[in-house]
Formats: C-alpha cells, sequence, structure tokens
C-alpha cells in the first residue's frame, strides 16, 4: 500500500541519517515562520515529528491507513528520530497539488546539525493521508 511505504520511507530516511549522511544546517539558512501561501501544514508537521520522537503517532493528525502504518513502525521510528535531538528550524520548500491533493515539502533541521527533508500532505477531513522523509 502506497501510505505504508510512505511511512517505510520514514523509517529508511531516519535510519539512515547516520553520521555519514549528516548534512549541516546550510550557510545562511535563517528560519522564519512559513507563510500560508507558502507553506500550510508546518505546525502540523512539527507536532508529528515530536509526537513520533516520543513513540507516539497523533491519531488526530493521522488518516487511518498512515496511523496504521505509523504504529506499525513506531519502535523504529521513535528511537530514530529521539537520537537527532530537537527539531531546532524548518524552512519550507515546495508545495506540489492543489487541495485534497497537495503535499508540502520542508528542510528540518536538528539539534544534532542533521538535516530531513519531509513531507505532509493529502489533508482530508482534518487528517493527513501522507508523510515521509528523506536523508
Amino acid at each position: 500500500m502506497r501510505l505504508s511505504l510512505m511511512m517505510a520511507t520514514v523509517v529508511a530516511g531516519v535510519a539512515l541519517a547516520g553520521a555519514a549522511n549528516a548534512q549541516d544546517a546550510h550557510a545562511g539558512h535563517a528560519g522564519h515562520a512559513a507563510t500560508p501561501a507558502q507553506g500550510q501544514y508546518s505546525a502540523s508537521l512539527t507536532r508529528l515529528i515530536t509526537s513520533a520522537a516520543d513513540g507516539e503517532c497523533p491519531a488526530d493528525l493521522m488518516a487511518a491507513d498512515l496511523l496504521s502504518a505509523c504504529n506499525e513502525q513506531i519502535a523504529s521510528i521513535g528511537p530514530a528520530l529521539q537520537s537527532l535531538g530537537p527539531i531546532s528550524d524548518m524552512a519550507f520548500v515546495s508545495a506540489e497539488g492543489e487541495g485534497e491533493a497537495r503535499v508540502e515539502t520542508y528542510e528540518v533541521f536538528f539539534e544534532s546539525g542533521q538535516m530531513l527533508t519531509w513531507g505532509i500532505g493529502g489533508y482530508v477531513d482534518g487528517k493527513f493521508n501522507v508523510a515521509f522523509v528523506t536523508g
């Protein structure tokens, strides 16, 4: 199932984000709040990442299939995210699609110095159907 594969990408991306794949925050990066015209889902993504690092899948943010995939993999996702430390900054990168098909991409910087590119979207009935990360 596509959503399970997306959550599997979360596990793979976080697991691959070891020292060999660590990226320093790029020079000149300045944190800023995303405007609605740019990124609408930054607060939800922050909460999703923070909850997952605490070993919980936020049921109020995730549609049933995504929540199920998250719950199946949280034992791996949580410790991997925990090892990166808290989020230190987030930058909106892009958005694709419109309405319920909208998926936003962000660069998420962690206190460990690592940066992971996260995506979130497929917002239907107050919950997200898509969440993924790449190293």
